[in-house]
């Protein structure tokens, strides 16, 4: 009986996320606010029923362990917690961002638990903490104004995190991350939004040749201290970064194309110069030669998705753990043998959702700092997610990077959750920014409208 209901509950995860995935797109277009709350609340359900069924059958699955329930309750109570502190304070705020941010937790320690319970509550502390920690953000960028003009602040800072990690202990061969004392922080996760907030406030304040030759010397510079430390995956995401920004900021194609140059002609260098890229590259062409060796962690990968197929084999069926750090960099190729592609295929279109929603706020920021800071943010998050699926399915080298929200990682999922509080906080301002030029207009009307004495 109890191997019936696992295999049914297979095609429930897909019709869930399905419906999920659905009405966050048709959320995002309809104009009819009664549609759109209802939209929102079949969201919140899908939400609540995907993290249901998928605990109950952890729980069934371990002996009826109360552990499993007892965590279950703990992150449905921080989930409705979160919406419902969003709703009530920041009314303006992007519902769809905030109800992703949480399906997307939800599969992560939905999949985490399912690997290892002791990893999953330390996944939850960390998103219970960081949450009510960035609860402040949307209201100080609303107030605090001088943001945008500590734009050499924020390079030193990043840079200074990044110059600390090289003389860390290494971990898998790279220098990633800090220790302080019983806590482990990867500052990389948060050079990215620091890079973002330094590019925005330089060229929000000159967009001229000099301005854009001292924000690209501080961006090598950013660069090269990551390849240094071989954490290539945030190399890239700072690359790419860079690039978005600098075209927003100028609308010069020359310099995108010569950013491309340039960064073609570093990725030779780094592939001539340093082994760790040479060997990146290498498990990319031909993993197979290598299975016994470097090559074993992606070919168990290719195994994994092609063992899920379109249905999965069904929660707590599959053998995530034959991949090497599955729950941190393979988190994707885990959900696709235990869930299905249909079912990841849905998780990325939810990513995309969020890449799209972000955007949308950038090109609606009327202020150059907001928008090009919302531009940053969202290439980050956007190629992030690249990067990871396209490295579990080896359509590119492996980069080491986690997919946002669900990966295990405490210093991923803050630096994400503080990402969807920053574009909360700018959503805000657009919205204030267009009930301003409202107001102005009106004022104008009314001038004019008086008679001359």
């Amino acid at each position: 009986m109890q191997s019936i209901f696992f295999e049914i509950s297979k095609y429930i995860f897909i019709f869930m996320i399905a419906f999920y995935t659905a009405a966050s797109y048709r959320a995002a277009v309809i104009s009819d606010e009664a549609k759109r709350k209802h939209l929102h609340a079949v969201q919140i359900t899908m939400l609540i029923g995907v993290h249901f069924l998928g605990f109950f059958i952890l729980w069934l699955c371990n002996d009826l362990d109360s552990r499993y329930a007892i965590l279950y309750v703990s992150e449905l109570f921080y989930f409705l917690a979160t919406i419902l502190f969003y709703k009530l304070f920041y009314p303006k705020a992007s519902r769809l961002l905030t109800h992703n941010m949480c399906f997307l937790m939800a599969v992560g320690f939905i999949m985490i638990a399912r690997i290892d319970y002791d990893a999953a509550l330390k996944q939850f502390f960390i998103a219970m903490l960081g949450t009510g920690a960035t609860f402040l953000i949307p209201w100080i960028f609303k107030k605090v104004k001088s943001f945008r003009n500590f734009g050499l602040i924020y390079a030193a800072l990043g840079l200074l995190l990044l110059i600390l990690v090289l003389f860390s202990s290494r971990v898998f061969g790279a220098n990633l991350v800090l220790e302080l004392g019983p806590v482990s922080v990867q500052p990389g996760e948060f050079v990215k939004i620091l890079f973002c907030l330094f590019i925005a406030s330089m060229f929000n304040k000159d967009t001229s040749f000099r301005q854009v030759a001292k924000v690209t010397i501080l961006a090598i510079a950013h660069v090269l201290i990551l390849v240094v430390s071989k954490d290539l995956g945030t190399a890239l995401i700072l690359f790419v970064i860079y690039v978005m920004m600098i075209f927003c900021a100028t609308h010069k194609l020359t310099y995108v194309f010569a950013s491309l140059g340039a960064g073609s002609l570093a990725s030779v260098l780094a592939y001539k110069i340093f082994s760790h890229v040479r060997q990146r590259v290498e498990i990319f062409l031909d993993p197979w030669s290598r299975i016994d060796g470097i090559g074993y962690q992606i070919c168990q990968s290719l195994f994994a998705v092609g063992m899920g197929s379109w249905f999965g084999m069904g929660l707590n069926q599959g053998m995530p753990t034959a991949i090497p750090v599955a729950y941190k960099d393979f988190m994707f190729s885990c959900l696709a043998e235990e869930f299905g592609v249909i079912f990841v295929l849905a998780l990325i279109l939810i990513c995309l959702n969020n890449l799209i929603l972000i955007m949308n706020i950038a090109s609606r920021c009327r202020t150059l700092f907001y928008r090009l800071v919302a531009v940053g943010l969202g290439s980050s998050y956007g190629f992030q997610v690249f990067l990871t699926i396209g490295g579990a399915m080896k359509m590119i080298p492996m980069t080491g990077v986690t997919l946002p929200f669900v990966s295990y990682g405490g210093s991923s999922l803050l630096s994400s959750i503080c990402i969807v509080a920053l574009v909360n906080g700018m959503y805000n301002m657009r919205h204030e920014e267009a009930v301003s030029d409202v107001e102005k207009k009106k004022i104008k009307t009314e001038h004019k409208s008086k008679p001359a004495r």
